[in-house]
Protein backbone atom coordinates (compact mmCIF):
# COMPACT_ATOMS: atom_id res chain seq x y z
CA UNK A 1 0.00 0.00 0.00
CA UNK A 2 1.35 3.65 -1.14
CA UNK A 3 2.27 5.75 1.86
CA UNK A 4 0.11 8.88 2.49
CA UNK A 5 2.61 11.76 1.80
CA UNK A 6 2.66 15.40 2.92
CA UNK A 7 4.45 18.57 2.10
CA UNK A 8 5.21 21.33 4.72
CA UNK A 9 6.03 24.78 2.28
CA UNK A 10 7.55 27.13 5.17
CA UNK A 11 7.09 31.07 3.78
CA UNK A 12 9.83 33.04 5.30
CA UNK A 13 11.01 36.67 5.06
CA UNK A 14 14.00 35.22 3.25
CA UNK A 15 13.40 32.32 1.64
CA UNK A 16 11.01 30.04 1.12
CA UNK A 17 11.54 25.95 1.95
CA UNK A 18 9.86 22.65 0.75
CA UNK A 19 10.39 19.49 2.81
CA UNK A 20 7.94 16.32 2.30
CA UNK A 21 7.53 13.33 4.50
CA UNK A 22 5.48 10.49 5.37
CA UNK A 23 4.89 8.38 8.17
CA UNK A 24 5.26 4.82 8.95
CA UNK A 25 2.95 2.09 10.75
CA UNK A 26 4.48 2.40 14.03
CA UNK A 27 4.13 6.51 13.84
CA UNK A 28 7.66 7.41 12.68
CA UNK A 29 8.12 10.47 10.43
CA UNK A 30 10.43 9.77 7.25
CA UNK A 31 11.52 13.42 6.23
CA UNK A 32 13.22 14.10 2.71
CA UNK A 33 15.71 16.56 1.82
CA UNK A 34 14.58 20.57 1.95
CA UNK A 35 14.68 22.42 -0.25
CA UNK A 36 15.45 25.99 -0.14
CA UNK A 37 15.29 28.93 -2.78
CA UNK A 38 15.65 32.98 -1.52
CA UNK A 39 12.84 35.24 -2.29
CA UNK A 40 13.91 38.04 0.26
CA UNK A 41 9.70 38.48 0.56
CA UNK A 42 10.44 40.54 3.57
CA UNK A 43 12.70 43.21 1.95
CA UNK A 44 12.00 46.75 3.00
CA UNK A 45 8.89 45.80 5.20
CA UNK A 46 9.66 48.51 8.10
CA UNK A 47 9.50 50.62 5.96
CA UNK A 48 6.59 49.88 3.39
CA UNK A 49 4.57 47.89 5.66
CA UNK A 50 4.24 45.22 2.74
CA UNK A 51 5.36 42.22 1.33
CA UNK A 52 8.29 42.93 -1.44
CA UNK A 53 6.53 43.05 -4.65
CA UNK A 54 9.64 41.42 -6.25
CA UNK A 55 9.75 38.51 -3.59
CA UNK A 56 6.02 37.96 -4.06
CA UNK A 57 6.80 37.38 -7.91
CA UNK A 58 9.68 34.99 -6.77
CA UNK A 59 7.82 33.04 -4.99
CA UNK A 60 4.74 32.72 -6.76
CA UNK A 61 7.75 31.40 -9.47
CA UNK A 62 9.10 29.14 -7.50
CA UNK A 63 5.77 27.54 -6.20
CA UNK A 64 4.77 27.20 -10.08
CA UNK A 65 7.25 25.08 -10.17
CA UNK A 66 7.22 22.66 -6.85
CA UNK A 67 3.02 22.34 -8.01
CA UNK A 68 3.63 19.80 -10.31
CA UNK A 69 5.80 17.57 -8.15
CA UNK A 70 3.15 17.43 -5.54
CA UNK A 71 0.07 16.93 -7.17
CA UNK A 72 -1.83 14.37 -5.07
CA UNK A 73 0.19 15.17 -1.66
CA UNK A 74 -1.41 17.35 0.99
CA UNK A 75 0.23 20.89 1.41
CA UNK A 76 0.54 22.98 3.85
CA UNK A 77 2.06 26.30 3.81
CA UNK A 78 2.93 28.12 7.18
CA UNK A 79 3.88 31.66 7.05
CA UNK A 80 5.93 33.41 9.86
CA UNK A 81 7.33 37.19 10.31
CA UNK A 82 6.43 38.73 7.06
CA UNK A 83 3.13 37.67 5.77
CA UNK A 84 2.24 38.38 9.57
CA UNK A 85 3.52 41.57 9.69
CA UNK A 86 2.65 43.24 6.55
CA UNK A 87 -0.76 44.74 5.10
CA UNK A 88 -0.90 42.37 2.67
CA UNK A 89 0.14 39.17 4.00
CA UNK A 90 -3.38 37.92 3.93
CA UNK A 91 -4.37 38.56 0.76
CA UNK A 92 -0.83 36.98 -0.47
CA UNK A 93 -1.63 33.92 1.33
CA UNK A 94 -5.17 34.11 -0.70
CA UNK A 95 -3.78 34.44 -4.04
CA UNK A 96 -1.28 31.13 -3.20
CA UNK A 97 -4.72 29.34 -2.45
CA UNK A 98 -6.22 30.46 -5.36
CA UNK A 99 -3.33 29.37 -7.60
CA UNK A 100 -2.39 26.47 -6.13
CA UNK A 101 -5.02 25.13 -3.84
CA UNK A 102 -3.29 24.44 -0.87
CA UNK A 103 -3.55 25.13 2.81
CA UNK A 104 -2.26 28.71 3.93
CA UNK A 105 -1.71 29.74 7.21
CA UNK A 106 0.37 33.03 9.53
CA UNK A 107 1.59 31.12 12.58
CA UNK A 108 2.63 32.93 15.50
CA UNK A 109 6.03 33.92 16.74
CA UNK A 110 5.36 31.94 20.03
CA UNK A 111 3.96 29.27 17.47
CA UNK A 112 7.22 29.65 15.85
CA UNK A 113 9.60 29.77 18.62
CA UNK A 114 7.09 25.96 19.52
CA UNK A 115 7.72 24.41 16.63
CA UNK A 116 11.48 25.10 15.72
CA UNK A 117 11.89 24.14 19.62
CA UNK A 118 9.96 20.97 18.92
CA UNK A 119 12.19 20.52 16.16
CA UNK A 120 15.24 21.01 17.46
CA UNK A 121 14.96 19.34 20.88
CA UNK A 122 14.69 15.78 19.20
CA UNK A 123 18.12 15.50 19.44
CA UNK A 124 18.15 16.39 22.75
CA UNK A 125 19.33 13.71 26.10
CA UNK A 126 16.53 12.87 28.38
CA UNK A 127 16.97 15.39 31.00
CA UNK A 128 18.54 17.76 29.02
CA UNK A 129 17.32 21.36 29.53
CA UNK A 130 18.36 23.24 26.62
CA UNK A 131 17.76 26.52 24.63
CA UNK A 132 16.72 26.64 21.15
CA UNK A 133 17.66 30.21 19.58
CA UNK A 134 15.88 30.19 15.77
CA UNK A 135 17.47 33.46 13.60
CA UNK A 136 15.01 34.24 10.41
CA UNK A 137 14.81 36.66 7.91
CA UNK A 138 12.24 38.71 10.05
CA UNK A 139 12.43 37.60 13.48
CA UNK A 140 14.79 35.69 16.32
CA UNK A 141 12.63 32.89 18.60
CA UNK A 142 14.14 31.76 21.68
CA UNK A 143 12.68 28.89 23.48
CA UNK A 144 13.43 27.03 26.59
CA UNK A 145 12.43 23.85 27.84
CA UNK A 146 13.23 19.82 28.97
CA UNK A 147 12.19 16.68 27.22
CA UNK A 148 10.13 18.75 24.71
CA UNK A 149 8.32 20.73 26.78
CA UNK A 150 8.73 24.36 26.78
CA UNK A 151 9.22 26.37 30.09
CA UNK A 152 9.75 29.87 28.54
CA UNK A 153 9.55 31.43 24.51
CA UNK A 154 9.61 34.58 23.24
CA UNK A 155 9.48 36.08 19.66
CA UNK A 156 11.55 39.03 18.62
CA UNK A 157 11.72 41.69 15.83
CA UNK A 158 15.02 40.86 14.94
CA UNK A 159 16.20 39.07 11.61
CA UNK A 160 18.77 39.40 8.86
CA UNK A 161 16.74 40.66 6.62
CA UNK A 162 14.80 42.88 8.62
CA UNK A 163 18.27 45.25 10.35
CA UNK A 164 20.39 45.15 6.93
CA UNK A 165 19.88 48.85 6.57
CA UNK A 166 23.65 48.41 4.72
CA UNK A 167 25.37 45.00 3.45
CA UNK A 168 28.99 46.45 4.08
CA UNK A 169 28.37 48.48 7.32
CA UNK A 170 31.10 50.17 9.47
CA UNK A 171 31.89 49.63 13.21
CA UNK A 172 29.88 52.10 14.22
CA UNK A 173 27.01 50.51 12.24
CA UNK A 174 27.48 47.36 13.53
CA UNK A 175 27.77 48.20 17.26
CA UNK A 176 24.45 50.35 17.25
CA UNK A 177 22.92 47.27 15.50
CA UNK A 178 24.10 45.13 18.25
CA UNK A 179 23.17 47.56 21.20
CA UNK A 180 19.56 47.74 19.49
CA UNK A 181 19.51 43.69 19.75
CA UNK A 182 21.18 43.32 23.32
CA UNK A 183 17.97 46.19 24.32
CA UNK A 184 15.08 43.36 23.17
CA UNK A 185 16.62 40.20 25.07
CA UNK A 186 14.28 39.38 28.15
CA UNK A 187 15.55 37.78 31.07
CA UNK A 188 14.72 33.95 30.50
CA UNK A 189 15.33 33.08 34.26
CA UNK A 190 17.30 29.31 33.00
CA UNK A 191 20.66 28.09 32.92
CA UNK A 192 20.74 25.54 29.97
CA UNK A 193 22.97 22.31 29.62
CA UNK A 194 23.00 23.29 25.97
CA UNK A 195 22.17 25.85 23.28
CA UNK A 196 21.04 25.13 19.90
CA UNK A 197 20.77 27.23 16.94
CA UNK A 198 19.07 26.65 14.07
CA UNK A 199 17.89 28.70 10.93
CA UNK A 200 19.61 29.76 7.57
CA UNK A 201 22.57 32.18 9.63
CA UNK A 202 23.53 29.57 11.91
CA UNK A 203 23.37 27.03 9.77
CA UNK A 204 25.67 28.57 7.20
CA UNK A 205 28.26 29.76 9.98
CA UNK A 206 28.52 26.16 10.58
CA UNK A 207 29.30 25.88 7.00
CA UNK A 208 31.60 28.65 6.96
CA UNK A 209 33.80 26.93 9.97
CA UNK A 210 33.58 23.84 8.47
CA UNK A 211 35.52 25.30 4.74
CA UNK A 212 32.54 23.32 3.20
CA UNK A 213 32.03 24.56 -0.99
CA UNK A 214 29.43 21.88 -1.12
CA UNK A 215 26.62 22.08 1.82
CA UNK A 216 25.90 19.54 3.75
CA UNK A 217 23.36 19.65 6.27
CA UNK A 218 24.62 16.06 7.78
CA UNK A 219 27.95 18.17 8.20
CA UNK A 220 26.34 21.20 9.44
CA UNK A 221 23.83 19.12 12.10
CA UNK A 222 25.45 19.10 15.75
CA UNK A 223 28.71 22.12 14.71
CA UNK A 224 29.85 23.76 17.93
CA UNK A 225 30.34 27.10 17.36
CA UNK A 226 32.43 29.25 20.07
CA UNK A 227 31.92 32.68 20.61
CA UNK A 228 35.00 33.34 19.58
CA UNK A 229 34.70 32.21 16.54
CA UNK A 230 31.55 33.32 16.09
CA UNK A 231 33.55 36.88 16.35
CA UNK A 232 36.52 35.80 13.97
CA UNK A 233 34.18 35.24 11.74
CA UNK A 234 32.20 38.50 11.89
CA UNK A 235 35.33 40.88 12.10
CA UNK A 236 36.35 38.96 8.79
CA UNK A 237 33.30 38.95 6.85
CA UNK A 238 32.56 43.01 7.96
CA UNK A 239 35.95 44.12 6.21
CA UNK A 240 34.46 42.24 2.84
CA UNK A 241 32.50 43.43 0.34
CA UNK A 242 29.45 41.91 -0.87
CA UNK A 243 31.33 40.38 -3.97
CA UNK A 244 34.11 39.25 -1.67
CA UNK A 245 31.66 37.08 0.60
CA UNK A 246 30.23 35.25 -2.48
CA UNK A 247 33.60 33.66 -2.41
CA UNK A 248 33.64 32.44 1.19
CA UNK A 249 33.24 28.99 1.32
CA UNK A 250 30.18 27.92 3.00
CA UNK A 251 28.40 31.09 2.70
CA UNK A 252 25.29 31.03 0.31
CA UNK A 253 25.88 34.25 -2.58
CA UNK A 254 22.00 35.10 -1.46
CA UNK A 255 22.95 35.59 2.17
CA UNK A 256 26.42 37.17 1.28
CA UNK A 257 24.16 41.00 1.93
CA UNK A 258 22.73 39.82 4.89
CA UNK A 259 25.19 37.77 7.06
CA UNK A 260 26.78 40.26 9.05
CA UNK A 261 23.44 41.33 10.79
CA UNK A 262 22.19 37.46 11.43
CA UNK A 263 25.65 37.21 13.11
CA UNK A 264 25.48 39.85 15.13
CA UNK A 265 22.37 39.01 16.44
CA UNK A 266 23.56 35.67 17.39
CA UNK A 267 26.27 37.29 18.87
CA UNK A 268 24.28 39.75 20.85
CA UNK A 269 22.41 36.62 22.10
CA UNK A 270 25.28 34.50 23.39
CA UNK A 271 26.78 37.90 24.85
CA UNK A 272 23.62 38.93 26.74
CA UNK A 273 23.05 35.75 28.11
CA UNK A 274 26.79 34.02 28.56
CA UNK A 275 26.69 31.39 26.72
CA UNK A 276 30.41 29.90 25.23
CA UNK A 277 29.41 28.09 22.61
CA UNK A 278 26.07 27.29 20.63
CA UNK A 279 25.45 23.44 18.49
CA UNK A 280 23.85 24.09 14.89
CA UNK A 281 20.97 21.83 14.17
CA UNK A 282 19.44 21.38 10.80
CA UNK A 283 16.24 20.29 12.32
CA UNK A 284 13.81 23.27 12.93
CA UNK A 285 10.38 24.35 12.52
CA UNK A 286 9.93 22.64 9.75
CA UNK A 287 10.57 19.20 11.29
CA UNK A 288 8.40 20.55 14.39
CA UNK A 289 5.81 21.08 12.06
CA UNK A 290 6.00 17.13 11.39
CA UNK A 291 6.55 16.18 14.79
CA UNK A 292 3.82 17.83 16.21
CA UNK A 293 1.01 17.05 13.42
CA UNK A 294 0.68 21.14 13.37
CA UNK A 295 -0.89 20.64 9.77
CA UNK A 296 -3.44 18.29 10.78
CA UNK A 297 -6.41 20.85 11.18
CA UNK A 298 -10.08 20.80 9.86
CA UNK A 299 -8.74 22.04 6.39
CA UNK A 300 -6.08 19.14 6.16
CA UNK A 301 -8.93 16.60 7.92
CA UNK A 302 -11.32 17.99 5.10
CA UNK A 303 -8.75 17.62 2.26
CA UNK A 304 -7.52 14.16 3.42
CA UNK A 305 -11.23 12.70 3.77
CA UNK A 306 -11.40 13.27 0.08
CA UNK A 307 -8.44 11.11 -0.64
CA UNK A 308 -6.91 7.88 0.45
CA UNK A 309 -7.69 8.66 4.13
CA UNK A 310 -5.61 10.17 7.32
CA UNK A 311 -2.97 8.81 9.36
Amino acid sequence: MKQKEYAVIDIGSNSLRLMRGWRDAQGSWHLGAKVLKTTRLGRDLDRTGRLSIDGMETSFKVMARWYSSLEGISVCAVATSAVREAVDGQAFLAEIRARFGWHCRVISGLEEAALSFCGAASTAEAGQHIVVLDIGGGSSEVAAGVDGIIQWAHSYPLGAVRLTSNAVMTDQEILALEAHCTSQWLPMHTLPDKVIGVGGTLTTLAAMQLDMETYDPRRVDGSVISFENLIRHIERLQRMTVEERRHVPGLQPGRSDIIVAGLVIARSFMRTYGFSEITVSEQDLMEGLFFRDSFHDAAWRSTDSKQEGVL
